[in-house]
């Protein structure tokens, strides 16, 4: 039997928990431990590792549905989803599409948004650590218009029609104190990281907009422009202004 083939052996067990014909037939254990019981304890080992990565990620996820939904949700998904990434701390990331599928979670209608939210959470602090454009070098594009932004890779935009970040900041507190937020109200915010702190601030919807096509490659006369009739020159301003207390630009080109 090839390296490949007694592989892809163990894989199966691992991911099966217990022995087949074929693998009983070529694969011999290394001690005194029955193959049946050793690929049990991989198998259970296996199921935890993945359970506490999805648990550590989606903390407020699990907050709102509760030890056990949560438990059967994710063993479903680790089910359907066995491919391990290189990193432990990768696995998870289509969960929320997967939390739009199943029914067990069609009656709450925020938790695709908030999946998705604590996903970027992890991104960004995993993100390497920011070295920003200095303030001073920024200020010298103020007042032009012919310019483009690269951001740092510790930030995101986040848009919803829910109020997720609520729902976040009270993962803390007893399990049903959800259902006492006004989560029906929309929000945009901004997540990065700064001398090593995860931190999420409120946005102008507007100025998430600018930001987003400014991180799809446009100058900012091009991102300003389908925005004219609803920002002022004071809007600009602050926008500006927030861009460089955050630290999240990375670098400036002037064209």
């Amino acid at each position: 039997m090839s390296l490949s083939e007694a592989q892809h052996l163990f894989k199966k067990n691992v991911l099966n928990g217990e022995v087949d014909n074929p693998s009983l037939e070529q694969l011999r254990p290394a001690g005194n431990l029955p193959l049946n019981l050793g690929f049990e304890i991989y198998h259970d080992i296996y199921y935890s590792k993945l359970a506490g990565a999805l648990a550590k990620t989606y903390e407020t996820v699990a907050w709102v549905l509760g030890p056990e939904l949560f438990h059967d949700i994710t063993a479903r998904y680790i089910a359907s989803q066995p491919t391990v990434p290189y990193r432990l701390t990768d696995y998870g990331a289509n969960f929320c599409e997967y939390l739009s599928l199943t029914s067990k979670t069609r009656g709450i209608p925020f938790l695709q948004d908030l999946a998705q939210f604590e996903w970027l959470l992890k991104e960004v602090q995993n993100a390497a650590t920011p070295n920003p454009l200095p303030q001073d070098d920024i200020k010298r594009f103020e007042h032009s218009n012919n310019f483009r932004i690269s951001f740092i890779a510790a930030m995101r935009v986040f848009q919803s029609m829910y109020s997720t970040t609520e729902l976040w900041k009270r993962r803390k507190e007893p399990r049903y104190a959800y259902e006492e937020i006004n989560w029906n109200q929309p929000e945009s915010v901004l997540i990065y990281k700064k001398e090593g702190q995860l931190l999420v601030e409120a946005l102008d919807p507007t100025h998430a907009e600018i930001i987003l096509d400014l991180q799809e490659g446009k100058n900012i006369s091009e991102a300003l422009s389908g925005f004219s009739e609803v920002i002022s020159p004071a809007d600009n301003t602050k926008l500006f202004s927030t861009l460089m207390r955050a630290g999240i630009i990375d670098d400036i080109e002037e064209l």
